[in-house]
């Protein structure tokens, strides 16, 4: 059976990216390698034959693993200034708050980024299923409210958010 490259849900909510699928060098079982986008992010393999079983929940045979038709994409992109000398502290700070982020329905995956140039300016990059995800479904609820207890009283000025498109 073929397994398509690109996002899927669990069926417990959490979705990952199918990297790609490879052969068991002893038996040349087909296996999944596909990555966790929530929490570490792991790299994991399975069987084919396990990745896209059926399996019984709630009375119903669904999909372990569902692929998304719909694999659009949306980058949210913040500059983020810090206050003058608390990079460390706001560090540590971003450790705590992404395992938040990494809950949030339609979260795919981010990446925190320091400045070259700026010793306290950071980019963080945030992949979202979709804007609404990010603005309407994070944005209201009790979890960014955690978010910004956490982290904006590190901030001066307060970040510039812009979103973009699934690359062309």
């Amino acid at each position: 059976m073929s397994v398509k490259l690109g996002l899927y849900q669990h069926f417990k909510g959490n979705y990952y990216k199918v990297i790609n699928v490879a052969r068991h060098s002893e038996n040349g079982e087909e296996l999944v390698i596909y990555q966790a986008l929530y929490g570490e992010q792991g790299v994991w393999a399975r069987p084919v034959s396990m990745f896209t079983e059926q399996i019984e929940r709630d009375g119903k045979s669904i999909h372990r693993f569902a692929y998304c038709d719909d694999q659009t994409q949306v980058l949210e992109v913040a500059i983020l200034n810090i206050k003058a000398g608390q990079s460390k502290e706001f560090e540590a700070a971003f450790a705590q708050a992404q395992l938040i982020i990494a809950s949030m329905h339609g979260y795919i995956s981010h990446e925190l980024r320091p400045s070259v140039e700026s010793a306290d300016q950071y980019i963080l990059l945030v992949n979202w299923q979709t804007i609404d995800d990010h603005s309407v479904g994070f944005r209201g609820s009790a979890e960014y409210l955690q978010w910004r207890d956490i982290l904006y009283h590190f901030y001066l000025p307060m970040p510039t958010v812009a979103h973009y498109k699934k690359s062309l």
